[in-house]
C-alpha cells in the first residue's frame, strides 16, 4: 500500500501510533475488517474533511464506502451527520460515492439542539359600548395582564454553525386577561318602537333584571334565547349585555315580529 505523507490528523481522528520517529511517520491506512475485505495493493489518495478540521491526505483500498473508511480512521458516524464525496468539485451520490483516486470525503458534524423558552402573550383590549356614560367618553373598568406561552425550537448545527431553527412546539402557560373598558354611546334607537312600553315588558318577562336567567334557556331583561338573540345581531349571551342593548335588540326583534316573541307579556308593549 502506498504511504503518503501527512499533517497531524485532527482531534476527531484516532491518531496512527509508530514505532519510528514523527519525521519518519507516513500515514496509512489501518482498515477495519469491512474495509480490509477490500483492500489491494493498487491503494488510491484521498482527502478527509472532517467537521471544521484542516483536510488530511490519505490511502485507502478503492471503492470502499465512504462511512468504511472514517471508521477505519476511528472517526464516529452518528445517524444525525452528513457524509458527502465531491468528485472534481461536485458531488456524487448512490453507488458512485465509493470512493476513487482525487476524492474528497467530507463529514457534516450534525447536532440537533431543543431549546425552550417563555413569551409574552399580548393581553389585548376589550371594548364594552354602553349608554352609561357620555358618547365617546372611555372608563377602564379592569386592567389587562399578558399570558406566558412556551415556545420550544429545533435547532440544526453544522459543524457547530447554526443552519436551521424551527418552533416544534407551542404551548400556552397563562392565559392573557385583556383590559376592559368602557365606551360611552348614543343610546339605541329603532324608529316606530320609541312609543311602546319597554320597562313594562321587562318587568313582566324578568322582574327588570339585565342578569335574570330561566332554566328553560331564556336570558336577560326580555327572555332572548340564544338563536332569537343571534337572529338580531346579538353576540355571546344577553345577560352580557348592557341593559340598553337588550332594549335595542327587543326593538329590532319588535320590528321584524311585532308583540309574538312575548306572547304572555307582549300585550303589555
Amino acid at each position: 500500500m502506498r504511504a503518503i505523507t501527512a499533517p497531524v490528523l485532527p482531534a476527531r481522528l484516532r491518531s496512527v501510533a509508530a514505532g519510528t520517529a514523527a519525521a519518519a511517520l507516513a500515514l496509512t491506512l489501518v482498515p477495519s475488517s469491512a474495509v480490509a475485505q477490500e483492500a489491494s495493493d493498487d491503494a488510491v489518495a484521498v482527502e478527509l474533511k472532517v467537521a471544521d478540521q484542516p483536510a488530511v491526505a490519505v490511502a485507502t483500498a478503492p471503492r470502499v464506502w465512504p462511512g468504511q473508511l472514517l471508521e477505519s480512521h476511528g472517526v464516529p458516524v452518528d445517524g444525525n451527520d452528513l457524509v458527502d464525496v465531491v468528485r472534481d468539485g461536485r458531488k456524487v451520490s448512490g453507488e458512485k460515492k465509493r470512493v476513487r483516486e482525487g476524492d474528497v470525503v467530507k463529514l457534516t458534524d450534525v447536532e440537533k439542539v431543543r431549546t425552550a423558552k417563555r413569551e409574552r402573550v399580548r393581553a389585548g383590549t376589550v371594548e364594552v359600548f354602553t349608554t352609561e356614560l357620555a358618547p365617546g367618553k372611555r372608563k377602564v373598568v379592569r386592567d389587562g395582564e399578558p399570558g406566558v406561552r412556551k415556545v420550544v425550537k429545533l435547532k440544526t448545527l453544522h459543524n457547530g454553525e447554526q443552519v436551521r431553527s424551527r418552533v416544534v412546539k407551542r404551548k400556552l402557560v397563562r392565559d392573557p386577561r385583556p383590559r376592559r373598558v368602557l365606551v360611552g354611546r348614543k343610546p339605541y334607537s329603532v324608529p316606530g318602537t320609541e312609543g311602546l312600553s319597554w320597562a313594562a315588558l321587562a318587568n313582566c318577562e324578568s322582574g327588570g333584571n339585565p342578569n335574570a336567567v330561566n332554566p328553560a334557556g331564556y336570558y336577560g331583561l326580555y327572555q332572548f334565547d340564544t338563536g332569537t338573540w343571534r337572529s338580531v345581531g346579538g353576540s355571546g349571551l344577553p345577560t352580557s349585555a348592557s341593559a340598553a342593548e337588550q332594549t335595542y335588540r327587543a326593538k329590532l326583534l319588535y320590528k321584524q315580529r311585532g308583540r309574538s316573541p312575548w306572547p304572555n307579556c307582549g300585550r303589555l308593549l
